[in-house]
């Protein structure tokens, strides 16, 4: 189910502390990491005068193969089958990143966030957020807590184990039904159990109890939430309290603007979650 992964990098300490994660993504069926860096037009364009674009490019196409085959050596001597998007693309992160998702197939998209929350990231989207937006297939947003060193910060896991416990979201839409079958398969992979949580706008939440039959049936330790509230603070908090180690959520795959203007509650669990997020249009 999730063979072949993309991995946009930065190569920033961040992004690359997703690969401390081998273990767990192994666990899950992970046989081959496609590894993409994009070189970001976006930062350089409209700039006035003193840049050379062809140069630029070509310095950071230079530096970005040196680090992407170490890192394919280094995967390789993981025991996984390893690449990476050649020729380096350049352009809009998150158009290259989808182009690279739909050419090569892959099952799964795995991609480090900033989890910044100033009004440019949220007026114009970060790459995690644009490319959960825009994604035909699953997207695991990883974060990590930034902690003091020094006079830097390093990036450190809040949790070792991704699957050990999930926190299933589910608003009663076929949008959340369609990720169970991925929360089942994380969950048997890595002898994982099952939180189900539901933020109540309506009383029906049978479903939700078929659910942890359907769970249960498998092996796979279960339990169901209601509580009310406001949908992504309820989320984080119950997550919080349950010590989630991972988010599963189903999303409508709003665009930008009407994210913006209906609000997004995957956009906002995204965006400040502190444990790895899964979201799934479908």
């Amino acid at each position: 189910m999730f063979e072949k992964v993309l991995f946009p990098t930065d190569f920033s300490e961040c992004n690359l502390k997703i690969l401390d994660y081998l273990s767990e993504l192994k666990k899950v069926g992970v046989k081959e990491i496609i590894l993409i860096r994009v070189i970001n037009l976006n930062r350089v364009t409209g700039i006035a005068g003193g840049i050379d674009i062809e140069e630029y490019i070509e310095s950071e196409e230079k530096e970005a193969e040196k680090k992407l085959s170490e890192l394919v050596e280094f995967l390789k001597a993981e025991g996984l089958n390893a690449r990476y998007v050649k020729p380096i693309p350049a352009g809009d992160p998150v158009t290259e990143i989808l182009k690279a998702a739909e050419e090569e197939e892959v099952s799964l998209i795995i991609i480090g966030s900033r989890g910044k929350s100033v009004v440019k990231e949220i007026l114009l989207g970060s790459v995690s957020e644009g490319v959960v937006r825009k994604a035909n297939v699953p997207v695991i947003v990883v974060k990590f807590e930034l902690v003091e060193k020094g006079d830097s910060y390093e990036c450190r896991r809040i949790f070792p184990k991704m699957f050990e416990r999930i926190l299933y979201a589910h608003d009663l839409t076929e949008h959340s039904d369609k990720v169970l079958k991925f929360v089942k398969y994380a969950a048997k992979k890595a002898n994982g159990s099952v939180t189900i949580l539901h933020v109540i706008e309506n009383d029906k939440t049978d479903k939700l109890e078929k659910i942890k039959e359907e769970l249960n049936t498998e092996g796979i330790e279960t339990k169901v939430i209601v509580k009310k509230g406001v949908p992504h603070k309820m989320i984080l908090k119950v997550a919080e309290e349950e010590k989630s180690t991972i988010i599963f959520m189903g999303s409508r795959g709003m665009g930008l603007i009407q994210s913006l203007l209906l609000g997004s509650v995957v956009d906002a669990v995204v965006r400040h979650s502190k444990i790895p997020v899964f979201v799934y249009k479908g």
